[in-house]
Order: structure tokens, then C-alpha cells, then sequence
């Protein structure tokens, strides 16, 4: 029989660094996984979206199981809420690029203000260039975590969404997911990364919107997006022109919390991986739903069907959030997530902030195969 995931944790969270989160894992030349994670410090945000966040990074040469090298990768600056998203990518060159965001001010009740950037590493995530903006400033865009592709032609694709309304705005009571909205689309550089452009179309849902897309390139060269929602599903939208423009959004028919998607490529087949929180729809909830279990789902042609859906984790008392997975040469499935407990499971539910850890997941490919 395949083995199955083992469950590392990578950082746990403490009093001062309450939350670990939003990874982004690349694996080096010599088999290595090099990790980058937001790692938050104390403040009276606790484990909130908006506490200070650095961007912090550790090195893996046992396929995960441990971890070493601890270093800081970006430090916000001293008018900066926090460094955020990081996304890390080898590029067919060899080299390897570094996609992250400052927040120079992400405040609950006031306007964002967002710049994201891109740097390339040539010596295996030693060092890393100057930053490049794909954008300065914004009031209103943002990416998620491991979210940017380099597509067959070349072209390099970051997943973005356009938000309106103030930033962590709650609902009346406080307690269900904010009442911003976004829709979804993408930037794209034809020129590794030096210039950037901005789609022609963003990606409509009601509610709170489409948010946090993430992409992968389909065997015929068409992009998936996959995104986030208020409506009891993943959605998904395609591109037929390299990120430019984007369809109309589709139910994948996966039932999910609002809770962040992930998506991947099993390189030797073009399969393509699926992971979030197979969870029902409970409008009453906190988010919509209980994130929990964590899940993933195998498509064997390109995003229309999913099946052998598996189960990494499955504690009802605990959320697991914020998916980033990767294929090793090995053939291993690595998704490092988020955890914490609920401070609360009766409805409408509290998100645990207190403590979120940083887990590592190691998942044979072979046991997501299995029948």
C-alpha cells in the first residue's frame, strides 16, 4: 500500500511570533525545499491578518521532515504594516523568482495601500535581487501566497484580485467574514519580470466577490483560475490568451467554506492537484463554513472533473487554512498550510487568532492515485 501524508510542524506559533503563515516552497538544484513564510510579531492584532508581519525563511534537506537556516527574507519598513504574500517559482532560465507584497498600510476601517514586487535569485535562494514593482501604491489590488506561474510561452502570470471597500471590514455583528469585495484577474510580463500589465478583465461574483485566484497551465496552453467564494464552491474561469482576458466564472462543483484555494501541476502527467477544505456550505458560520478537513482532489482533464478526493487533516475543532503545495522530483505532494483551533464551534463559530501555527503535510503522489 502507498504510504501516507506524514504532518510536520514547521514553525509553531508563540507569544512572540503568534501566527506563521502564508507560505510560498521551491525545491533547489540539489533536492532541498526552501521555504518562505509571513511570520507575524507580537502585537495586540495577535494572529490577525493585520499584524506586523515579516517575510522569513528556513531550509529543508530531508524532503521536509526538518528544517534549518533561519534567516529574514524581507523586513517591513518602519511606516509599513507588514510584508506579506511571498511566492517563490523556478523559472525555466534556472533561475529562481521571489514575488512578494508590502502592505504600507492594511488597517481594519481604512483604505489599503499595497505594492507588490518581484526578485530573482542565481544562486538557489542565497541571494536575491533588487525588487522589480509589478505595481507601487495600490489602493485596491492584492495576490495571495504562491500564487505566480511562468506559462510555456514564457510568460509569467501572477493571479491578482481588485478589492473595493475598506480593509477587514466586518458585518454588523463582527463575527461572519468581512464585507469587502473582489474580483479576480491577473498581471503579466513578457520580458521576465522587468514590466508588468494589467489584464483586460476581472472575474465577477456576488457576495464578497472572487478572491484569491490561483492559476495553472492546462495541456492545451489555456490557464485555469480557481478562486475563492461566499457561495458554498470553488469557482473557475479560463483564459484562452496567456492571463489577458478571462470567462465568465463557473462553479468547479466542489462544495467549500470561504476559504483559500490551491492549485497544482503534477509535472510528469499534467495532472493537475486541487487542495482546500472540502467542507459543506453553512451560511450561519463564521466564513460560510468550517475549514476543516483539508483536502485534496485529482484532475485528470484539466479541471473539469475531480475525483479521488483525499483527506490530509480532518479535526473538527481545528481550522486548516492558506494551502501552498508543491511537486517534488521525487515524487512527493509538500503543502504547507496554517492551523490553529476554533475559539469557538457553536454557531455562528469564532476563528481562532491567538496562535496559528505552520504545518507541513508530506503526501505521496502514489496515495492519491490509489483507488
Amino acid at each position: 500500500m502507498p504510504g501516507t501524508p506524514e504532518i510536520v510542524i514547521v514553525a509553531k506559533a508563540d507569544e512572540t511570533h503568534p501566527r506563521q503563515s502564508g507560505a510560498s516552497l521551491v525545491e533547489l538544484d540539489d533536492g532541498s525545499i526552501f521555504l518562505g513564510w509571513m511570520e507575524a510579531d507580537t502585537s495586540n492584532f495577535q494572529a490577525g491578518d493585520d499584524a506586523p508581519y515579516d517575510i522569513v525563511s528556513m531550509v529543508s534537506r530531508d524532503g521536509g521532515r526538518t528544517w534549518g537556516d533561519y534567516r529574514q527574507l524581507v523586513a517591513r519598513g518602519p511606516d509599513d504594516t507588514a510584508a506579506y504574500k511571498p511566492s517563490l517559482l523556478r523559472l525555466q532560465s534556472g533561475r529562481i523568482l521571489f514575488r512578494y507584497e508590502m502592505y504600507h498600510r492594511f488597517v481594519q476601517n481604512e483604505d489599503r495601500i499595497i505594492s507588490a514586487y518581484v526578485c530573482k535569485s542565481e544562486d538557489e535562494c542565497q541571494t536575491f535581487s533588487e525588487p522589480t514593482p509589478i505595481w507601487e501604491r495600490s489602493g485596491h489590488l492584492t495576490g495571495s501566497m504562491n500564487d505566480v506561474r511562468q506559462l510555456s510561452t514564457g510568460r509569467i502570470v501572477v493571479p491578482t484580485e481588485t478589492i473595493t471597500g475598506k480593509a477587514l471590514q466586518q458585518d454588523g455583528e463582527g463575527l461572519l467574514a468581512p464585507t469587502d469585495t473582489g474580483v479576480s484577474g491577473s498581471f503579466y510580463s513578457d520580458d521576465q519580470g522587468q514590466t508588468w500589465h494589467e489584464c483586460d478583465n476581472y472575474v465577477y461574483l456576488p457576495m464578497r466577490g472572487a478572491e484569491e485566484p490561483k492559476i495553472e497551465e492546462l495541456r492545451d496552453g489555456r490557464l485555469l483560475m480557481v478562486m475563492r467564494t461566499q457561495l458554498g464552491s470553488v469557482f473557475k474561469s479560463i483564459s484562452a490568451d496567456g492571463g489577458q482576458s478571462w470567462s465568465k466564472p463557473q462553479t468547479t462543483g466542489l462544495m467549500s467554506p470561504e476559504s483559500c484555494p490551491a492549485l497544482t501541476r503534477v509535472p510528469a502527467t499534467g495532472d493537475l492537484l486541487l487542495v482546500w477544505n472540502h467542507s459543506r456550505y453553512d451560511p450561519t458560520f463564521d466564513h460560510y463554513g468550517k475549514r476543516t478537513p483539508l483536502s485534496v482532489g485529482l484532475s485528470t482533464d484539466d479541471g473539469e472533473t475531480w475525483k479521488k478526493i483525499k483527506h490530509i487533516e480532518t479535526d473538527p475543532a481545528w481550522e486548516f487554512t492558506n494551502p501552498s503545495p508543491i511537486v517534488t522530483s521525487d515524487r512527493k505532494l509538500l503543502i504547507a498550510y496554517e492551523a490553529s483551533k476554533y475559539d469557538s464551534l457553536e454557531p455562528p463559530g469564532k476563528l481562532g487568532r491567538s496562535r496559528m501555527h505552520l504545518k507541513l503535510a508530506i503526501v505521496p503522489l502514489d496515495w492519491i492515485y490509489e483507488s
